[in-house]
């Protein structure tokens, strides 16, 4: 697998992906929940899923002063939830997949960490819990697909352990496997099992190549171009 297969993943819709999987038999069985959305719209990516699992934290956060409590937000960062335990492997042709355990108001992913993530040429992320700083990663143009706007830290309430990374997680509703493809768009997020990658991208190619055939008189007509 390399490069060169995201490369011809996005450069399909993920309505053709999808027709491409009908016919090997994945009616409806890859497709994300419709409420994990892209944070903007123009969105378009596709990656090979690098997973995150990430925990939900049953404990109190002890009372302290503000002082105390910024020691202890950075020692949960660098402990509790350290998000280089899976950034290390993040880069070009991937796709962060993470499942936040149900917590929806935590803000799990933010324009820093988009920031990050972009400059080692990430893909996207997709996110079943909350995004935070929505407006400043619409304006960086980073591709995020989430079910929520969430607007707390991590800590306190979700830990990342090394173990997390790389399993097999749920996505709205989809498993997914690690290294499997991931494609997204203004349509949604659909989930392609690795071993099938290179045969649902040329199907694809074929079911876009044949709808722009018959486009083409009336986008023609139209003097429109797709």
């Amino acid at each position: 697998m390399s490069l060169d297969l995201i490369s011809r993943f996005k450069s399909v819709r993920v309505a053709d992906v999808v027709d491409a999987l009908d016919r090997f038999g994945f009616h409806e069985k890859t497709l994300v929940s419709r409420d994990i959305r892209p944070v903007y719209s123009g969105i378009r990516v596709a990656g090979f899923a690098l997973t995150v699992q990430a925990r939900r934290v049953q404990e109190e956060i002890p009372s302290m002063s503000p002082e105390e409590y910024d020691k202890y937000a950075e020692e949960w960062y660098k402990i509790r939830a350290n998000y280089n335990h899976f950034m290390k492997d993040a880069g070009p042709g991937t796709v962060i997949a993470i499942n936040c355990d149900g917590c929806l108001d935590v803000g799990f992913w933010g324009s820093m960490i988009a920031l990050v993530a972009k400059a080692k040429g990430v893909e996207g992320v997709v996110l079943d819990g909350g995004c935070r700083d929505t407006w400043e990663i619409q304006r960086m143009r980073f591709p995020v697909f989430c079910r929520a706007i969430g607007r707390t830290e991590v800590v306190g309430r979700l830990e990342i352990k090394q173990e997390f990374i790389n399993i097999p997680i749920s996505i709205g509703g989809v498993t997914v496997n690690p290294g499997d493809v991931i494609v997204g768009d203004d349509d949604g997020v659909v989930v392609v099992p690795r071993k099938l990658a290179l045969q649902v991208v040329e199907r694809a190619e074929r079911q876009m190549a044949m709808d722009r055939a018959s486009q083409k008189p009336y986008l023609d007509m139209l003097g429109l171009t797709l």
